[in-house]
């Protein structure tokens, strides 16, 4: 009699590779008391690496997982989720990076959304930005390698049952990572003030804010105008103050509300328009008494407050209003920018600063950023100010230039003066930003020419700039376009020296795709290869592109392209990029 052969089904999962987990004997609780948190870390990002996220391998190891998870004080989940930024934590992970790494599919990484917040929100990992729309990525973030180079966690700030003075100093807090190296994105922002609003009701200004009927993102802009009063001194608030504040991904009606007399801020009595000589502003507001008793009565308000010039803060630009933007160098100037962004980080400047005092050398720092027009020379001189959370003074001295004899010398001699006041004033040294300061870098000119008035003004000038750089007390930092005519005096006074070279054909392609993101990668290496732009000419092309268009549709293509770029070729040789040097009569 032959025997029957029992029949079976193939399954998918035999053909499987067995992931590495599954062959790995799990770490005991013997073993885990002798190994540190990077120990730990290091054993658990070789096993999560294509894991699929799966509850068998969160049971196969689920003591070294909640060892590491119960270190760093976050949820076993949060823990594995971890691993890949911690992999390779100089580079940006982005979804589909994620779902290579643990091998799963991209709707298992998707509901992983709020745990990704979470570990943002614990500062363990920060959001890189997405730009024109493009997927969002994440980073280590610098606070979490510091932390686990030490073996330690991040430590759980608190939020709750805060004095007056801790809330509002968490908010600024806030608002400076916001801008500052972009820690954290606007949507995070919001997210945390409203936690701060939710976790202190004891205090009126959370507790009155909180109980507005208006949207969340309202609430946000007018606890911005009350730390502008608060903690700034600032009475009156422009509404492109707030930009920074808005979420990208939400049609921010406030702006229109506001000019227009429609917001329930206006309709109620808490903003009001700035009157300036008996004129109004249409887009500058500030708080009205009634909104002062209502949420500052917890904070002490100078009693001269509204006698502060309305531009006493019309030339400081925030690190908190400077918007991230992405800057492309050549390999040799982006050292010498890593360099200066790591002197002016506060606690190295600030040892630098003590060990110069002790040594009976000056504490100031003049740096001098040079190059061809549109290579980014005050564009990184505002992404230095805002990375290291510095406020920035601006000065263009060309547009000081008084037609009186005498008063461009006094107003160039204020300039400084204020400067110093503010550096005073300041918990953080501000930048004295001086753009195109071609006109008083040049060579002192011999009095006896054909305008010997305008020459004495003009050496005056150069006098009373020399003497002030000796002097100052702080960081300055001055653009030009031409060195060739650079005075010596001039020269060993500025300690850093930085030139900006044209974009390498790399750094073209990179910038081409970052302005037009539907650039295909080999078109914008044409263009990079065929035109030897500046990023600021190649960001004028960009939006020229952008308006076509929005006036007429349709995607760009590279021939519509090349024909701007010839455009903007014959009016870069009609137009003269040297400047002339000094005052003209």
């Amino acid at each position: 009699m032959k025997r029957k052969q029992d029949s079976f089904e193939l399954d998918d999962e035999m053909f499987d590779p067995i992931p590495k987990y599954a062959l790995v004997t799990p770490v005991n609780k013997t073993m885990l008391k002798s190994m540190t948190l990077l120990d730990k870390l290091e054993r658990l990002i070789q096993l999560a690496q294509g894991c699929k996220l799966e509850d068998k391998f969160f049971k196969r190891h689920k003591s070294l997982i909640e060892s590491v998870a119960s270190d760093l004080k976050v949820t076993p989940e949060e823990a594995v989720m971890l691993c890949p930024f911690i992999s390779d934590s100089e580079s940006t992970v982005n979804t589909r990076e994620l779902t290579d790494y643990f091998s799963c599919s991209p709707i298992s990484i998707m509901r992983k959304a709020d745990t990704l917040k979470v570990l943002m929100h614990r500062r363990y990992i920060r959001k890189r930005g997405s730009f024109h729309g493009n997927s969002p990525a994440y980073q280590l973030s610098e606070k979490a390698k510091v932390a686990f180079c030490s073996n330690q966690s991040l430590p759980i700030v608190n939020t709750a049952n805060l004095t007056a003075d801790e809330f509002m100093k968490l908010f600024t807090k806030l608002l400076r990572e916001a801008g500052r190296n972009s820690q954290i994105d606007e949507e995070e922002l919001h997210y945390e003030t409203m936690e701060l609003f939710n976790d202190n009701p004891q205090l009126a200004i959370a507790r009155n804010i909180n109980n507005l009927r208006v949207y969340n993102p309202d609430k946000v802009y007018l606890l911005y105008f009350c730390k502008r009063l608060v903690v700034d001194h600032q009475v009156r608030v422009p509404l492109g103050q707030l930009e920074f504040l808005s979420i990208d991904d939400i049609e921010d009606e406030f702006p229109i509300l506001m000019e227009n007399g429609l917001h329930p801020f206006i309709k109620e009595g808490l903003l009001t328009l700035t009157a300036n000589d008996g004129l109004l502003s249409t887009n500058v507001f500030q708080l009205t008494d009634k909104a002062r008793k209502l949420f500052l009565s917890e904070y002490d308000i100078p009693t001269n407050i509204d006698e502060v010039d309305e531009d006493d803060h019309s030339d400081m630009l925030s690190c908190n209003d400077i918007k991230p933007k992405a800057l492309f160098y050549s390999a040799e100037d982006q050292g010498q920018i890593d360099t200066l962004q790591h002197l002016l980080e506060d606690e190295q400047l600030q040892a630098i600063r003590e060990r110069l005092e002790k040594a009976n050398l000056r504490k100031g720092f003049n740096c001098l950023f040079y190059g061809a027009p549109g290579t980014g020379k005050t564009e990184t001189a505002l992404q230095l100010a805002r990375m290291t959370g510095r406020d920035i003074m601006q000065v263009d001295i060309s547009s000081i230039r008084d037609k009186w004899y005498g008063e461009t010398e006094k107003i160039v001699k204020s300039i400084f003066e204020s400067y110093a006041q503010r550096v005073k004033k300041s918990k953080r040294i501000p930048i004295l930003l001086i753009n195109e300061a071609d006109a008083v870098l040049s060579v002192r000119t011999s009095v006896g020419g054909n305008n010997p008035t305008l020459e004495k003004t003009e050496n005056a000038i150069q006098n009373i700039l020399l003497q002030a750089m000796e002097d100052i007390d702080g960081i300055m930092i001055a653009t030009t376009n031409l060195t060739c005519n650079l005075d010596s005096a001039f020269d060993r006074r500025f300690l850093y020296k930085v030139e900006f070279h044209q974009p390498s054909v790399e750094a073209k392609t990179h910038i081409w795709q970052s302005f037009i993101p539907d650039l295909a990668e080999a078109d914008a290496n044409v263009l990079a290869r065929s035109y030897d732009f500046s990023g600021g000419q190649i960001e004028n092309i960009a939006r020229k592109v952008m308006v076509d268009h929005l006036l007429f549709g349709g995607t760009p293509d590279l021939n519509h392209i090349e024909e701007l770029c010839s455009k903007e070729q014959i009016a870069g040789r009609n137009t003269n990029s040297r400047r002339p040097i000094g005052f003209r009569g």
